[in-house]
């Protein structure tokens, strides 16, 4: 079981650095894409490329959802440090805010490629 345990958190991490990674390329896409003028080849290879970090960050948040809850329900027998203490439950709300804020940053842009892309 701790081997399972061990490799859903890595998932679950993995996941978050991929989501987060995927929306910064999101996010440079929609930048770079409504300063230019492109042509239709080069706007089907923005398109083609949104396409599929969509559904990179589709299967991201499916791993985090679901490797999340694994997380919670055997965080204090796989990953608390008594040493911590309480500081740990502050370290994690503070971790949690600063992701989920970069998430609906993220979300924010992809709704408007989405938009400019028409999908």
């Amino acid at each position: 079981m701790a081997i399972f345990i061990m490799l859903n958190n890595f998932f679950h991490d993995f996941a978050v650095a991929i989501l987060v990674s995927a929306l910064v390329i999101v996010s440079y896409l929609y930048k770079t894409y409504n300063n230019e003028i492109y042509s239709i080849e080069q706007t089907d290879i923005f398109r083609n490329m949104y396409n599929y970090l969509k559904r990179l960050m589709a299967v991201a948040w499916i791993v985090i959802i679901l490797g999340g809850i694994v997380r919670t329900l055997t965080y204090k027998e796989y990953e608390w440090v008594e040493a911590a203490g309480k500081g740990q439950i502050a370290a994690l709300i503070i971790k949690h805010i600063l992701l989920i804020t970069l998430v609906i940053w993220g979300i924010v842009i992809q709704t408007k490629l989405k938009k400019e892309f028409h999908n």
